[in-house]
């Protein structure tokens, strides 16, 4: 018989490849049982020889966070069961206690009678690549200058936030701010100031607000807050004043000390004002009312007041 055809050379030949391989290959059994696991998924994903890692069954061991595990063991079911292929990403969890990303193609293996067998698992770990993905989306939505989400993350966002409150009806407010006095600033003395004073606006914006609200810049001295389940008058207006007392404090940059005030239009999201477009609409109408009231002040879109 030649080499080729001997089986237990084709059987050593593949698992030396397998141990060699720079990706996770597991065989896992009905019971949930490992049967095979690779070099690399030990040593690099979960931290523990091959020793302790074959045999063992993946629900009662800390190989994927608790968060997860239901739907790991669930998925691996399927596959089983149903004899289908799929594919998951979840995290893994070393001994060490850190995390990799994991992303797996599963596929069953059929005995000769043609019933699952066991399943292979084949895992990239693409925690690198989501870092990364990750970065550059946030490049990308911030805003180079205050680090606040830009107009292209709010453009993105209003949309998908509209949209949950009205499905869950939890309500919604916008505010559109407008600075009074930044232009003086800047034609006085010079952009570096002025990109001075608007880092510091941003960080005073940041604190004045509630935690789940989002603000942006969206143009050279402008801002947009989206404030999630806020629907009452009196409390978006106590918000607003809060903002407009923080934003007119003095500004003490390379020693100077400016003034400036800002100027609030708020809008609330209500059957007459059901999408994001018509939203930002009467929150920037309503500051511009704010501005022509004689600025330093707010405005509530429809209110008059």
């Amino acid at each position: 018989m030649s080499d080729a055809n001997h089986p237990d050379w084709h059987t050593g030949f593949f698992r030396d490849v397998l141990e060699l391989a720079d990706m996770a290959v597991m065989v896992i059994n009905h019971n949930l049982e490992v049967v095979y696991a690779n070099e690399y998924v030990c040593s690099r994903i979960i931290g523990m020889p091959q020793s302790v890692v074959v045999g063992m069954a993946l629900p009662r061991h800390k190989t994927v966070p608790d968060e997860e595990l239901q739907k790991v063991v669930d998925h691996t079911m399927r596959v089983l069961e149903q004899g289908v292929s799929e594919r998951i990403e979840n995290w893994a969890l070393h001994r060490d206690g850190t995390r990799r990303l994991m992303y797996w193609s599963t596929v069953p293996k059929f005995d000769a009678d043609g019933k699952v067998e066991h399943l292979l698992a084949v895992g990239m770990d693409v925690t690198e690549q989501r870092k990364e993905k990750h970065l550059l989306e946030n490049i990308a939505h911030r805003d180079a200058l205050t680090d606040l989400h830009n107009r292209t993350f709010f453009e993105r966002c209003l949309p998908e936030d509209v949209m949950r409150a009205n499905r869950e009806g939890t309500g919604l407010a916008l505010f559109y701010i407008d600075l009074d006095g930044f232009k003086q600033v800047n034609d006085r003395h010079g952009h570096e100031m002025g990109d001075a004073v608007l880092r510091e606006v941003s960080a005073r914006l940041r604190k004045s607000l509630r935690q789940n609200d989002i603000v942006c810049r969206i143009g050279g001295d402008e801002f947009a807050v989206i404030l999630p389940a806020l629907s009452s008058g009196d409390d978006a207006g106590t918000l607003a004043e809060q903002i407009i007392v923080s934003l007119s404090q003095p500004y003490s940059i390379d020693g100077n000390k400016l003034s400036l005030g800002a100027s609030i239009g708020i809008a609330f999201l209500s059957k007459d004002v059901p999408g994001p477009q018509e939203l930002l609409r009467k929150a920037d109408a309503a500051m511009y009312q704010a501005k022509q009231a004689g600025k330093g002040r707010f405005m509530i879109s429809g209110s008059g007041s």
